[in-house]
């Protein structure tokens, strides 16, 4: 069974995708475990470790080709990039700094076919990807590595009408030709693959804030690194403009979260940061991305996220949501506006094989 759970992570060349996850962002209950020291001491008494977010799920894909070969193109910079990441040399990561080390991560991109289990009913909604295994599971403590599967049909804009009359709506004119989905998906792209980079341990003493720092990380590695891949060619210089200004709209949510939703919490907390120090204002009630301002406070960003994570310290975590995770003015301005929208933008979950095979049972 371990050989099988190594040879998962390593399958690049396969038709389907078959997963069995265990991930889920909005447990609220094993998340704060740390919080009771009761309950931590009997753990430890008893050598019971507590996993936060294990839910069991069942995705079933088709890999498509194509995609998957634009995906694989970013893997041969990911040395450079571990090699750049904050304080690299005080952890060690799933990705090797080694260029002659084979990196241990595989991409496909996948047209979902179905969702099973906790994956299809317990999450408010499908993500546009996942990077599993997690950092506390089986397969990597084995030394197995990571796979990156990305969900096709999620991250399509289904009608471009509406799009636009939104974007009218919050985004100043100049900058809708920056905005597109092939940004949001090279950004997510970098996104998934920052969660191999950077230090390589379950953050077992950060609770409910483990997972907002993370997933914090993932967005600020896939923003800082813009202009390195940039300069090495993986990007066009229209790209680096449409990444950034589609990251920093993507970033307005329609109303505040609570903690216990980290993938949006950590949203809050880098908008909060980014306009704190220029990266955006609001310009006669529409936002307008300063280009040039986004990269240098991401990376700033990301270096206080890579130390609170070295350092593991529940406190430390704790004061740093705290600090960002604030819903300013400028927020609500555009989340009352994306209220009045229709935000049903995305892909539906369909595909001909799967209706054509549910149809013959």
């Amino acid at each position: 069974m371990l050989k099988q759970i190594k040879k998962w992570a390593s399958l690049q060349d396969t038709p389907l995708e078959l997963t069995l996850t265990r991930e889920n962002y909005e447990d609220e209950l094993t998340g704060t475990f740390i919080e009771n020291t009761e309950l931590k001491k009997l753990l430890e008494e008893n050598k019971i470790s507590p996993i936060p977010k294990d839910c069991l799920g069942l995705r079933i894909g088709i890999i498509n080709k194509q995609g998957t070969e634009k995906l694989i193109s970013i893997k041969k910079y990911l040395p450079l990039l571990a090699r750049k990441m904050p304080y690299n040399n005080e952890y060690e990561q799933s990705i090797s700094k080694d260029t002659e080390k084979q990196t241990k991560q595989t991409m496909v991109d996948v047209d979902l076919v179905m969702l099973a289990g906790d994956v299809g009913q317990y999450r408010s909604g499908i993500t546009v990807a996942e990077n599993l295994p997690n950092d506390d599971k089986l397969s990597l403590t084995i030394g197995g590595g990571k796979r990156n599967v990305f969900h096709r049909q999620i991250r399509f804009i289904s009608d471009k009408t509406k799009l636009e009359e939104l974007l009218d709506s919050i985004l100043i004119k100049e900058q809708h030709k920056y905005y597109d989905t092939e940004a949001r998906h090279l950004f997510v792209i970098g996104h998934e693959n920052t969660h191999s980079l950077g230090p390589n341990n379950p953050n077992d003493k950060l609770g409910k804030y483990s997972h907002i720092l993370e997933e914090n990380k993932a967005d600020m590695g896939s923003l800082s690194f813009v202009d390195l891949l940039t300069e090495e060619g993986y990007y066009t210089k229209d790209m680096r403009k449409g990444i950034i200004v589609t990251t920093i709209v993507d970033s307005f949510l329609k109303v505040k979260p609570n903690l216990s939703q980290a993938h949006r919490v950590r949203t809050v907390m880098q908008n909060y940061y980014l306009f704190k120090r220029g990266a955006y204002n609001i310009k006669e009630g529409k936002i307008q991305v300063n280009i040039d301002k986004v990269v240098p406070a991401a990376n700033e960003m990301l270096a206080e996220i890579i130390r609170i994570q070295i350092d593991n310290d529940i406190n430390k975590a704790e004061k740093y949501v705290n600090n960002n995770f604030i819903w300013t003015d400028e927020m609500q301005i555009i989340g009352d506006k994306l209220r009045k929208e229709n935000k049903e933008l995305n892909g539906k979950l369909e595909n001909q094989l799967a209706d054509e095979l549910l149809s013959e049972k």
